[in-house]
């Protein structure tokens, strides 16, 4: 991993962009880059530095999320798609505004529900997030989307129908089950009144993944 450098927009640049003036970590290389575009912002760097910032479980991850749902915002452009697939090499899932409709997973940290994770029925996972989502978050769903399980963990067809509790660093998976007698299960508690834009959702995972150049949206 490339060193670290905090850049420090100007503030008439982060107004234009509506993005809070706060420190903005990126990879020496894009920080170099940025001071010889004439200050161009790293829009995905920017992204990227903040998401690896609040996956660390010491650091209050609720005060960044704002400025990481604008950058995401900003990548996405005004693309107004559901679904949005993002996919690399060797893992695909779906971003999407819908609410599962049968077993799913929460994606939780902390009391914050980020996202439901659930399956299609071609077994893609699909990722409804409600709120921005951290290195170590997009790290798990990347794992759990992955197309060749050559340890032998779960998929995704068969993690959405777990009843058991996984647990990654701060983030954790609690079943959520399809009512009783059919139908959708409440949403939980304190969630978020609507799912993110899926356009925005697929920006912050590929943004995540800006190391590895066979990832895209489609």
């Amino acid at each position: 991993m490339h060193q670290m450098i905090e850049l420090h927009p100007k503030a008439d640049a982060l107004d234009v962009l509506g993005l809070p003036a706060i420190p903005y970590p990126v990879a020496l290389p894009a920080f170099q880059a940025a001071v010889a575009n004439d200050g161009e912002l790293p829009l995905a760097e920017m992204l990227r530095g903040l998401q690896l910032r609040a996956a660390d479980p010491r650091v209050d991850w609720q005060r960044l999320a704002p400025a990481m749902a604008r950058l995401a915002e900003l990548l996405a452009g005004e693309d107004d798609r559901d679904p949005v697939i993002a996919r690399g090499d060797g893992w695909a899932l779906e971003a999407t505004a819908a609410a599962p409709d049968g077993p799913a997973m929460e994606l939780q940290r902390g009391d914050a529900t980020l996202a439901l994770v659930s399956r299609g029925t071609d077994g893609r996972l699909r990722v409804a997030a409600y709120l921005p989502l951290d290195a170590g978050a997009i790290d798990l769903l990347r794992g759990m989307a992955a197309h060749d399980r050559r340890d032998g963990d779960a998929g995704p067809r068969e993690r959405c129908g777990s009843t058991g509790v996984g647990e990654a660093g701060p983030h954790r998976l609690v079943p959520r089950h399809a009512a009783a007698g059919g139908g959708s299960a409440p949403l939980p508690a304190g969630l978020a009144p609507a799912a993110r834009r899926p356009a925005c959702v697929a920006a912050e995972i590929l943004a995540a993944t800006s190391q590895a150049p066979e990832a895209r949206a489609g």
